[in-house]
């Protein structure tokens, strides 16, 4: 007789039995989270897996990277749902491992894109920019993909074998990815199309994901540090500024008119921008209003 070892099959049980969990979850999410009752149309195809790190690979280091508005929202929701089931637990979220489908939409068709996470982070760079040729040095603030794997991640995106057109194209050519410098020029190709037996389709699906073998060097997390820190000042600069122009407005409209000014380097997520408010409140460049707490007061 040849068995499995018996710590093999707990870890392979737990497997079946967190798929068996995340699928119920996922349905019960749905139901009662405020994404979901805000018309929030991407919920419809979202989903989230919570697994157990004792029985799951380790799927590598966490990488931090910016995600798309509707997802960063969504994920302290998810973590409040799951903390008032299991509380003392702690959620890891590893964007390396997730992968979504876009809809591109060029001068010859629409065509379906499955992508990484990191893939989607580069790509949304261009939405509220999408004519501009971008260099390595604001990819890299807008998406807080550490340096090694943003040349990665990139270069998936402008030598893709499988095409014939790039969905982006760069300049100027190199031969590798570890050839990509601060000063690599990107844009989106709005010409592109899928060729099958020499005729252009107007609809397709293409599979972008690649296995890329990640940087696990430990000056990533400094790089990380200098990125987020970097987002930290401009986005302090860019609410003084509207603040000294306004004097006085509420968080509503001061969220969206300083993602109004700062689109064109990075979209900053709620966390942040909050957390930016408070130094300004702490170190008296700003104050809560006294009759309106939702308010906000310029100290000159």
């Amino acid at each position: 007789d040849v068995g499995m070892p018996a710590e093999f099959i707990i870890k392979l049980q737990q497997m079946f039995k967190d798929l068996k969990l995340n699928r119920d979850m996922n349905e019960e999410f749905r139901t009662v989270c405020p994404s979901s009752r805000n018309n929030n149309t991407m919920m419809d195809s979202f989903s989230f897996k919570i697994l157990s790190a004792a029985a799951w690979p380790h799927p590598g280091d966490k990488i931090d990277v910016s995600l798309p508005a509707q997802i960063e929202d969504v994920l302290p929701e998810i973590e409040e749902f799951y903390k008032k089931k299991h509380s003392g637990r702690k959620l890891t979220w590893y964007h390396t491992v997730s992968n979504g489908q876009l809809t591109f939409t060029s001068k010859n068709g629409k065509y379906d894109l499955d992508v990484s996470t990191l893939q989607a982070s580069v790509l949304f760079s261009w939405n509220h920019r999408p004519t501009n040729k971008l260099t390595f040095s604001e990819l890299k603030l807008a998406t807080n993909i550490p340096e090694i794997e943003l040349k990665k991640t990139l270069w998936s995106l402008i030598s893709f074998a499988k095409l014939k057109q790039q969905l982006i194209y760069y300049e100027p050519h190199v031969e590798s990815y570890q050839d990509l410098n601060e000063m690599s020029l990107f844009w989106i190709n709005y010409d592109f199309t899928i060729i099958r037996a020499g005729k252009i389709q107007t609809r397709g699906h293409i599979n972008m994901i690649q296995r890329l073998q990640l940087n696990t060097e430990k000056g990533r997390e400094e790089e990380n540090e200098e990125i987020m820190f970097l987002r930290g000042e401009r986005t302090k600069e860019a609410i003084v500024k509207i603040m000294k122009t306004r004097q006085r407005m509420n968080n509503a409209q001061l969220q969206t008119e300083l993602i109004e000014i700062l689109k064109n380097m990075f979209v900053p997520s709620k966390k942040l921008i909050k957390e930016m408010i408070e130094w300004l409140i702490d170190h008296r460049y700003m104050a809560r209003s006294e009759t309106n707490i939702s308010e906000y007061v310029y100290v000159a």
